[in-house]
């Protein structure tokens, strides 16, 4: 079955987890809010930078504007504060639950998902992000889920690790997209080597003696230089840009490209520290290690100090923790602390859920500064395929549910009984095909009905129990 298509048993499976979730959230001071399926295609790309944009599904409305089927609820929930429709003091607190549509690839064969999550914004400090991550974990611990994991990282330390390396802020974008790739050892290495150099950021061997060159000369005597091996062939205006503008866009290259040793240095770094994960007693050691291998001040890892801190008063259930700061989701928009929750179960997609900090969002939404957020979601459809197979069963309505079956001219008596006995909260369906006794008895054990009541032109009830 497809994201998306529910039977009723799965559906009531589904509707069981999102009413505990809420429960749950709603405890905790999360008021639940509704967002619109559709929004501006816009909202989102600036989110997400334009990381979601191959993987939405966008249209021209009558009106002319382009819009786009939600494929996170983050952005509408944030634009719904900077227009001042979700109103209240700070730190807000909000949770949401509905449908979101992405395109997973053919492989997934679906494109609608339920998504649960909440959204903590106003609050900076290392405890509020202790709080999120705390009630992620408890959330699923609270519906049954057993044998997830948390796993921590943050792209903030992270960044002021790879900038403390002297990295250009283009270089280091290109490096965080390239952890995945840089877990896989050496061959990874290699593959992205040959990305960076396509991209400029490492310089070809023909450009190699340039670089160095350009990087020992005075700036005017570079910029001679440059013009001498450029210049000839152009003439006027290229584009947009005059032949002295391409001259100095080209230097400017060399040099940022040029600084290979920050460039080389970075992916050795970048490498090794994705190779440390486990439990954080373990892994802060070997990362303190490594900053003073490459000249870096070990006092960066005080937020994740300061969070692995706050987090211990909150019983996390016996869910392991992780500290990974080689992850790193959705780059374009956290700025802190990021986490997955992970279950072995589930293959194709390893997590059931995830979040973190999003401290430039509502001023990239039109808000008139910065506000600390953070937030997370559940994948709901992936929660319940890892509950046991009895989830929620006990929450069913227990009446016997009747099927009644109006004999001949009997259906006003039927009519009548169904009322009655809905009356009485007892579930009752109208059988209106004209069924045998047989047929009906089969229709009753394919809807999950106990009782079969036929009823008689004169009112009389023959009952019985299939």
């Amino acid at each position: 079955m497809s994201p998306g298509d529910y039977s009723p048993a799965r559906w009531r499976r589904l509707v069981t987890i999102r009413d505990r979730l809420e429960r749950f959230l709603d405890r905790r001071g999360y008021q639940t809010v509704s967002t619109p399926v559709l929004e501006s295609t816009d909202l989102f790309l600036r989110k997400s930078g334009g990381e979601l944009a191959a993987r939405m599904y966008s249209f021209v409305d009558p009106s002319g504007r382009r819009v786009s089927l939600r494929p996170e609820f983050t952005s509408s929930v944030v634009q719904g504060i900077v227009d001042r429709r979700l109103k209240g003091p700070m730190p807000q607190r909000w949770q949401y639950c509905g449908p979101v549509f992405r395109y997973e690839g053919e492989a997934d064969g679906g494109s609608e998902f339920q998504q649960l999550g909440a959204e903590l914004v106003g609050a900076g400090s290392a405890q509020a992000d202790a709080e999120v991550l705390a009630f992620a974990v408890q959330g699923l611990a609270a519906l049954g889920v057993k044998g997830h994991r948390l796993r921590i990282g943050h792209i903030g330390v992270v960044n002021a690790m790879l900038d403390g390396l002297g990295l250009s802020e283009r270089a280091r974008v290109f490096v965080l997209g390239s952890f995945d790739e840089l877990r896989s050892g050496p061959r990874g290495l290699d593959g992205v080597r040959a990305r960076a150099l396509d991209m400029g950021l490492l310089p070809s061997e023909g450009n190699r003696r340039i670089t160095q060159l350009a990087r020992r000369m005075e700036p005017e005597d570079a910029e001679d230089m440059v013009e001498g091996f450029l210049g000839q062939g152009i003439d006027g205006e290229t584009g947009q840009r005059t032949p002295e503008e391409i001259f100095k866009r080209y230097l400017k290259k060399l040099r940022e490209a040029g600084v290979p040793e920050i460039v080389e240095k970075s992916l050795r770094f970048s490498q090794e520290l994705v190779a440390l994960s486990g439990p954080s007693a373990r892994v802060l050691p070997k990362l303190r290690k490594l900053l003073g291998s490459y000249g870096l001040d070990a006092g960066l890892l005080a937020p994740v100090d300061q969070l692995l801190a706050a987090l211990a008063p909150y019983d996390l259930k016996g869910v392991p923790v992780v500290l990974d700061l080689g992850t790193a989701p959705g780059i374009a928009y956290y700025t802190g602390v990021v986490f997955a929750i992970e279950h072995p179960r589930v293959k194709s997609a390893p997590w059931l859920g995830g979040g973190g900090r999003y401290d430039g969002l509502v001023h990239a939404l039109g808000g008139k500064r910065d506000v600390p957020a953070l937030g997370f979601a559940y994948a709901v459809d992936r929660i319940s395929d890892v509950l046991p197979a009895g989830f929620g069963a006990e929450e069913a309505d227990g009446a016997q549910r009747v099927l009644v079956v109006p004999q001949e001219t009997g259906i006003e008596q039927a009519v009548a009984l169904a009322e009655r006995l809905r009356a009485q909260g007892i579930p009752a369906e109208l059988e209106l095909a004209g069924r045998s006794d047989a047929e009906a008895a089969k229709l009753a054990q394919q809807r999950g009905i106990q009782t079969v009541m036929r009823v008689g032109a004169d009112g009389g009830v023959a009952e019985k129990n299939v």
